[in-house]
């Protein structure tokens, strides 16, 4: 079984077997993007149906099979999975420091390391090794056995011949990704929409196999949004709190462009389903209003960005336990509502390209296609702002609750009998004294 890997006997059979389970691994990474993307997707790093990790870890199986014969067969699968992981979190590092791009990335799995590798996919490719040792490669070198050895020779050569440029290719492509996406976000507010979508457009195959880079360019394209308001969002930070908060009115101009939104019967159902710390209705009009901010002070559409602000969580569940014949349990709420949302605005509003993107893409780079306007990057910003604002608010709530009831367990002693407040006057103290400090700054 293992005489194929000794190189310098059989190296030729060693380069065909390494080309067909490259190409198994391309088989499989391709079934199993375009099955989570539900598209055609090339996977992998390389131009072609290869992808040379499968290759390399099926020869350090091998070698380790062999090595490890006739010993347990527990013993032999934890072996492999720390070859295979090992293999992996390589790869991944070559990538991270050879290009400043991480392909994949498990920060989000539990145990995981660096976000190199993980637990989880540690697991699949451990039994993934089982079945290639005991199924697949002696079915496979039985094939090759049959071939003559001259088709061998010739086949090995053409192989190595084209992953070689194939490699080439794919690095020079990977350089000019980043070259591209740095000029993206570096000279992001002087470009068109049509130069925007063009540039994302040049790279789509890369981030169909990697859809961890859509993180990657959302994050810089996001920091230099961050990098133009941040004058903008000093000054105006407290007056735009005051806002949302229902502090001072809405703007004049903003209630005009919305107003037949917030008074339709059906947009208006949305203050019955809450959302993080509010209904659905608040964080929309939020997010809305945030949106028309930063878009009027860029000089950009703030009434597309304003109303598709407010369409983009039109969805009429509960998000959090939903079912036919709104979404059924089994998909997964953050890649469908944007769907749901458009096709809610559609039925009871005139909806524009601009106003259109911004709601289906709003969950950008949860969904694959990018944001196609300026604008559409700016409600996606806004939302993850608001959102991570409202999540650290219900958490500071949390924890001033928490602190006070702690806090009624302990005696005070005082001079003269102290009048005892209630918690909910507590947390209304610890509320008003930010609010008082807005008030005096503005």
């Amino acid at each position: 079984m293992h005489e194929f890997f000794t190189w310098g006997r059989e190296p030729y059979h060693a380069v065909l077997l390494f080309g067909v389970y490259s190409f198994f691994g391309w088989m499989i990474e391709v079934v199993y993007r375009s099955a989570t993307q539900r598209r055609f997707v090339n996977a992998g790093f390389l131009h072609g149906p290869f992808i040379p990790i499968y290759g390399f870890g099926a020869a350090f199986i091998l070698a380790l099979d062999h090595m490890t014969a006739g010993q347990p067969l527990a013993l032999r699968l934890l072996l492999y999975a720390l070859v295979l992981s090992a293999v992996e979190y390589l790869v991944g590092f070559f990538f991270e420091k050879s290009f400043g791009l991480k392909l994949w990335d498990y920060s989000d799995s539990r145990f995981n390391l660096h976000g190199r590798i993980s637990l989880l996919f540690s697991f699949f490719w451990t039994a993934m090794a089982f079945v290639f040792v005991f199924l697949i490669h002696p079915v496979t070198t039985r094939i090759v056995l049959i071939l003559d050895e001259n088709v061998i020779r010739t086949a090995s050569m053409a192989l190595l011949a084209y992953l070689g440029g194939d490699f080439i290719l794919s690095v020079s492509t990977l350089s000019v990704f980043r070259k591209k996406v740095a000029y993206l976000y570096a000279e992001y507010f002087n470009l068109t929409s049509v130069e925007i979508e063009t540039i994302l457009r040049s790279f789509a195959r890369l981030r169909g196999a990697f859809p961890n880079l859509n993180r990657y360019i959302d994050k810089n394209i996001n920091r230099e949004i961050k990098g133009k308001i941040q004058t903008f969002m000093k000054t105006l930070k407290y007056r735009i709190e005051s806002d949302l908060e229902g502090r001072r009115p809405l703007g004049k101009e903003f209630h005009e462009t919305v107003e037949d939104i917030l008074r339709h019967k059906e947009f208006l159902k949305l203050k019955n389903y809450f959302h993080h710390n509010s209904s659905i209705f608040e964080h929309a009009v939020n997010v809305a209003y945030f949106s028309y901010r930063i878009c009027k002070f860029l000089k950009l559409d703030y009434r597309s960005a304003a109303r598709g602000g407010l369409l983009h969580d039109f969805f009429l569940y509960d998000w959090r336990n939903h079912d036919e014949p709104d979404l059924h349990r089994d998909k997964y709420h953050g890649i469908e509502h944007p769907r749901i949302a458009l096709e809610n605005a559609k039925k009871y509003f005139q909806l524009n390209e601009v106003e259109r993107d911004i709601i289906i893409k709003h969950m950008w780079p949860l969904t694959i296609a990018p944001p196609r306007y300026k604008e559409s990057f700016i409600v996606t910003f806004a939302d993850k702002y608001l959102s991570s604002k409202e999540f650290f608010d219900d958490f500071k709530n949390y924890r001033d609750i928490s602190r006070i009831r702690g806090n009624r367990k302990k005696p005070v002693v005082r001079n003269r009998p102290a009048r005892k407040k209630s918690p909910a006057a507590r947390i209304q103290k610890l509320k008003t004294k930010p609010r008082r400090r807005a008030r005096d700054e503005n």
